[in-house]
C-alpha cells in the first residue's frame, strides 16, 4: 500500500506518517523500483497502535518506550507510563471542574438585561483583571526593592 493509500485507509495525514517514520516509530517501509514507499500489514499495525496510544493521550516518547518493550520483559514499565498519564488526566479533570465552577459563577452574575457596561460578567472579568494588575505591580515593586537592598 502506498503512503497516500495508508493515509486514506487509516485517516491519517501523510505528513504525520512521515513524522512517525523520522522518529523511527514505524519500521522503515520497503521501496518500489520507482522509489515509492510501500507499507505492509506490520506498518499499518504500527501506525494503528500509535493512533490508539495518541487517542489515550500517550506521548510519542512514551509510545516509543512501549514499542521497545521486549516480549519477555515484565509489564511494570508499561504500567508506569499508563499510571503517569492517568494522573495527568485526573489533574486535567480537576482543572476543568474548577474552570466549570468559575464559568458557572460568572454566568450567575449576568442578568441578561441591560447593556454591557452594566453586565455582571464584564464587571467581574474587569475586576479580576484589575486585581491581577495590582498584584503584578506589587510584585514588581517588591522585586525592585530587593534589588536595591542587594546593591547597598
Amino acid at each position: 500500500m502506498l503512503r497516500s493509500q495508508v493515509s486514506t485507509f487509516l485517516e491519517i495525514d501523510i505528513e504525520t506518517i512521515r513524522y512517525y517514520e523520522s522518529l523511527n516509530l514505524i519500521t522503515k517501509p520497503a521501496r518500489l523500483s520507482n522509489g515509492y514507499r510501500t507499507y505492509n500489514d506490520k506498518n499499518l499495525e504500527e501506525i494503528k497502535f500509535i493512533q490508539h496510544c495518541r487517542s489515550l493521550g500517550i506521548g510519542l516518547e512514551e509510545i516509543k518506550a512501549l514499542k521497545n518493550l521486549k516480549p519477555a520483559s515484565d509489564c511494570t514499565s508499561a504500567n508506569v507510563i499508563i499510571e503517569k498519564n492517568l494522573k495527568l488526566i485526573e489533574q486535567k479533570i480537576l482543572d476543568l471542574n474548577l474552570l466549570q465552577i468559575q464559568l458557572e459563577n460568572l454566568s450567575k452574575s449576568c442578568s441578561t438585561k441591560g447593556t454591557s457596561e452594566n453586565c455582571g460578567i464584564v464587571k467581574s472579568l474587569v475586576k479580576e483583571s484589575l486585581s491581577f494588575k495590582k498584584t503584578l505591580l506589587k510584585n514588581k515593586a517588591q522585586d525592585h526593592g530587593h534589588k536595591n537592598e542587594s546593591i547597598q
